[in-house]
């Protein structure tokens, strides 16, 4: 779970923009655009950072794919995973659904499981499908997780870490939407997605950063779609390569990863329910 947990943070603090001085060009001939639709990157890049200080709550669905592969491993293990997450900022409060299956590498058979999981101030509840009871983590790993910057889940908070890109970006739209694309490579954008990793590791965990060293982010792909009226972001695309070396061995992880988003601010107040309360076995 530690692992899934982490792979879902990272996927969070990667939702990210640019800006520039282009209007966007159609995706199509037969789109019409407007007067009021010519507005630059930079301009969509402004509306879309003012709309993201009202967020309050909101709802994720997110479809992630990934294939690890490593030596001695006859086969890539791909893990493939369907999650709906409600969210509440100031303070962070979570509530997932997520649906996994497991098939390749070392795994015997494919393993298939329905996982439930609350984040709040009273702590951090996970659902064990295997022996069908509610485990209570450790207060200090929820507490770490509490502590995350609220930029890093709010999709469109962290729009100016990417400015510095602003070349590589391709700006379209469509009736109803902005749509950005960046394809992001090389020595800079390694250097740079580690950076903004540090920056944004709970305290607890920073004392793992040097970790990252060993991960070379080597191809992210980015596609983000932006609601015209509200400029809120409606859905991102992304996929990403990175080679990670453990133990002197070289690994390498491909993911591919569809979101979107909803209900921005009707989020009611996540609660763990009283019988979860009750129940939950405290890990150690």
């Amino acid at each position: 779970m530690k692992k899934l947990l982490i792979s879902l943070v990272s996927v969070m603090f990667l939702f990210t923009l640019a800006a520039c001085s282009e209007t966007a060009d159609p995706v199509n001939s037969k789109v019409k655009t407007k007067k009021k639709d010519s507005l630059t990157l930079q301009e969509v890049f402004d509306k879309t950072t003012d709309a993201s200080k009202n967020l309050k709550s909101v709802h994720m669905d997110m479809d992630l794919k990934q294939a690890i592969t490593s030596p001695g491993q006859p086969t890539p293990m791909n893990i493939n995973s369907n999650m709906s997450i409600d969210m509440v900022l100031n303070p962070l409060a979570m509530y997932q659904k997520m649906k996994m299956n497991i098939e390749g590498g070392d795994a015997p058979q494919n393993q298939a499981m329905d996982m439930e999981s609350y984040l709040t101030k009273e702590g951090f509840f996970l659902y064990d499908p295997t022996s069908k009871q509610w485990m209570q983590m450790p207060e200090e790993l929820s507490k770490q997780i509490l502590q995350m910057p609220e930029q890093q889940a709010n999709p469109a908070e962290q729009l100016k870490q990417l400015q510095q890109f602003t070349d590589d970006f391709s700006f379209k739209q469509d009736d109803t939407q902005y749509i950005l694309n960046l394809k992001a490579s090389g020595a800079k954008f390694d250097q740079f997605l580690k950076e903004n990793a540090k920056q944004l590791m709970p305290d607890g965990l920073k004392e793992n950063a040097d970790a990252l060293n060993n991960i070379t982010f080597k191809n992210v792909n980015y596609e983000i779609f932006i609601d015209k009226k509200t400029f809120n972001i409606n859905s991102l695309n992304m996929t990403q390569e990175m080679e990670m070396v453990m133990e002197d061995q070289k690994m390498s992880l491909k993911q591919e990863m569809k979101g979107t988003y909803s209900n921005y601010n009707k989020v009611d107040e996540i609660k763990v329910p009283k019988e979860v309360l009750d129940t939950a076995q405290k890990v150690n």
